[in-house]
């Protein structure tokens, strides 16, 4: 005799939409600014290091709300130090 295998109805859980990949961390984020998850074409200079941001390299761009002109190419890495060093770094919830 074949198995049945359905699923109670009642179990089931819709999961959320998937954030896309232009969406930063939500550690990454900071009120009164616009953070994007980005890979750029051409090459930054990121002010937390004062290194390259090579281009093709998943990193972070920072754009004050009111002053979109100022926006910033970031190391995700070094974005996170900087997140620490003015207290608004919020680690993600542990998995």
């Amino acid at each position: 005799m074949p198995r049945k295998n359905r699923r109670n109805p009642g179990s089931f859980q819709p999961q959320e939409a998937p954030r896309p990949r232009s969406a930063a961390p939500e550690w990454a984020e900071l009120p009164g600014y616009d953070v994007r998850h980005v890979g750029g074409e051409k090459e930054y200079r990121c002010p937390g290091c004062d290194h390259i941001v090579r281009a093709g390299i998943w990193h972070l761009v920072v754009i004050p709300l009111d002053a979109p002109e100022e926006r910033r190419h970031w190391h995700t890495e070094c974005w996170r130090k900087e997140l620490r060093r003015i207290g608004a770094y919020r680690p993600p919830p542990p998995q």
